[in-house]
């Protein structure tokens, strides 16, 4: 944890829901509000700074924390360079679309939140009512834009959702139909 700092107080002004959650945590933590409350800007100003946008990595947190909540198997974590056949990317898909029905209530979002945090390493992700994309200039090789098809298509196979993956130089996504 932060230690305390001495330091001249700025006031701060936030909203009245925000500022009693904080203070609940910082009573669990044994910390002042004041001593908190910076601490938890300064983590997040370090990783803002890092180039990880606090966005993407809530996204990535929300995926994985329930994940590690709800699944009970057993996962691995291994280099993408260890898949050399499209089967095994798309199974791979199908594997994680299981990992996600399991971890959420609503099988569109697990979809969309399993993408979400597989596309955001590529680049900046967009959603909408009907797709999930990602675009990125990382996206130019025909062979990661066909190891990311076979990797969408297997986690929708495994959903009960209807869609289609789409691709382009540049460019990847799920559109959902409705």
């Amino acid at each position: 944890m932060a230690q305390t700092k001495k330091s001249a107080r700025r006031p701060c002004f936030m909203d009245q829901e925000v500022h009693r959650k904080l203070q609940e945590l910082a009573d669990k933590k044994k910390m002042s509000l004041y001593d908190y409350t910076n601490y938890l800007l300064e983590s997040a100003l370090e990783i803002e700074n890092s180039g990880v946008g606090l966005e993407n990595l809530k996204e990535l947190m929300i995926v994985l924390g329930r994940i590690a909540q709800n699944y009970k198997g057993i996962i691995v974590i291994a280099p993408f360079s260890t898949l050399s056949t499209p089967s095994e990317w798309r199974d791979l898909g199908k594997r994680l679309g299981i990992i996600a029905k399991e971890s959420f209530s609503n099988e569109r979002d697990s979809v969309i939140k399993m993408c979400k945090s597989l596309l955001q390493v590529f680049g900046y992700v967009q959603e909408a009512s009907n797709y999930v994309r990602v675009v990125s200039p990382s996206l130019m090789s025909d062979n990661t834009l066909n190891n990311l098809k076979e990797l969408l298509e297997g986690i929708l196979e495994s959903s009960s959702l209807k869609g289609s993956v789409f691709w382009d130089k540049g460019i990847i996504g799920i559109k959902f139909e409705s």
